[in-house]
């Protein structure tokens, strides 16, 4: 869904204003609460044009507002309000929360702790957003953790920040949102070892964060389908684990929904309407036909086993860029081994997954598993125009 036209003119707005913006006073260096000032619009552009090619995608000019309204890119003051006016009267793309969450009073509910450094890669830190209830309570909270899509290859952390906020907003979760390494900066399993990682690190953190370790339910949208696919079926196989930080703490999750989540790469049917490289050969280093072993390794089937955690799949029946059938191969191996699994059908829907009855779905869902709530998780298909875009 692309930002509305208004605010999608106060963005290219924007890089015209960013010299000015650099030259109004701000915290000092150092200082928490500075934003980031970019110098020019080659810096700005450097930052948000993600798969540099010189062009912003809807999902980069997201980006950009997304931290004009939050503070963290450094403007004056009256484009930061005109961008949020923008968002709060327009449509609102579904990974940019922040306006309408505003406008809904969930935002006042919440703490979101952004750039909290869960491990590293070498010299490279690896974060998460943390997304804490207000609400005192007297007992650690289930965490519901989001990863992110965008093909192994873009998308950011930052996107994931909006699924969770709701959930945490009630009182009864903590959030989280983890970013990982991309394929064009590292290849499987740089992916699943991050992600792993951010696992075991909000359990060593989870008295801090009055998280409770033991009700951990996981979600993610395509490529983070597929990320929260193995953590569900691969939770403490050694050569997924890495070493990326707090060793010692089990990867392990209590329950997984997946959108549209890849579980099977040696599938006869192929990814991307057979386009080349897919995002699959880029994610592996290389062709897939090639990479045979690795592409197994890679897949969430693999490891299915009678000891694995619920799952929710929801899936479009006419998915074009993961077929449908993964879902049917993974429901299946999952029900074989004595999974409990719960398929919902998108009927005639595409790779795009969002809408109320699916986040009733998910829900109930994480109500059920995550809290012991006597709640129903029904398995009826949607039709695809109730499950309007919000992927």
């Amino acid at each position: 869904m692309p930002i509305n036209r208004t605010c999608w003119r106060w963005t290219v707005a924007l890089f015209l204003l960013v010299p000015a913006a650099a030259a109004l006073g701000q915290p000092p260096e150092g200082s928490p609460d500075r934003p980031t000032t970019y110098s020019s619009r080659e810096d700005l552009m450097k930052k948000y044009d993600s798969d540099s090619d010189g062009q912003l995608s809807p999902q980069e000019r997201r980006a950009i507002v997304h931290d004009v309204i939050e503070g963290r890119l450094n403007v004056p003051p009256q484009v930061r309000e005109n961008f949020r006016k923008a968002v709060v009267g327009g449509k609102r793309p579904a990974d940019l929360p922040p306006a309408a969450l505003l406008r809904r009073g969930i935002l006042d509910r919440v703490t979101i702790e952004r750039d909290v450094v869960y491990g590293d890669a070498g010299a490279r830190p690896l974060k998460l957003d943390l997304v804490l209830p207000k609400e005192k309570s007297d007992h650690p909270r289930p965490l519901i953790v989001f990863v992110h899509g965008g093909g192994w290859r873009s998308g950011d952390k930052a996107g994931g920040v909006a699924r969770v906020v709701p959930f945490a907003a009630t009182g009864h979760y903590v959030g989280a949102s983890v970013g990982y390494r991309l394929s064009g900066e590292a290849t499987w399993p740089a992916q699943i070892h991050d992600c792993k990682a951010a696992i075991r690190w909000l359990k060593a953190n989870a008295d801090k964060y009055q998280i409770d370790p033991q009700r951990i339910g996981v979600w993610g949208s395509s490529a983070g389908g597929h990320l929260v696919n193995m953590l569900g079926t691969s939770g403490d196989v050694e050569q997924l684990e890495g070493n990326c930080g707090s060793l010692g703490q089990s990867s392990r999750v209590h329950c997984v929904v997946p959108f549209c989540g890849p579980a099977h790469f040696l599938a006869s049917k192929r990814f991307e309407s057979g386009r080349s490289p897919s995002a699959v050969d880029l994610l592996l280093g290389g062709n897939i036909e090639d990479r045979q072993d690795l592409a197994k390794q890679a897949s969430p089937i693999t490891y299915v086993s009678p000891d694995d955690p619920p799952f929710l799949l929801v899936h479009g029946t006419a998915d074009s860029t993961v077929p449908f059938q993964q879902a049917e191969m993974f429901y299946a191996a999952l029900q074989k081994a004595g999974v409990d699994v719960t398929l919902v059908k998108l009927l005639g829907g595409g790779h795009a997954i969002g809408g109320d009855e699916v986040l009733q779905r998910v829900k109930a869902f994480f109500e059920k598993h995550l809290r012991g709530q006597d709640v129903e998780v029904s398995d009826e298909s949607i039709e695809a125009g109730e499950s309007r875009a919000k992927n």
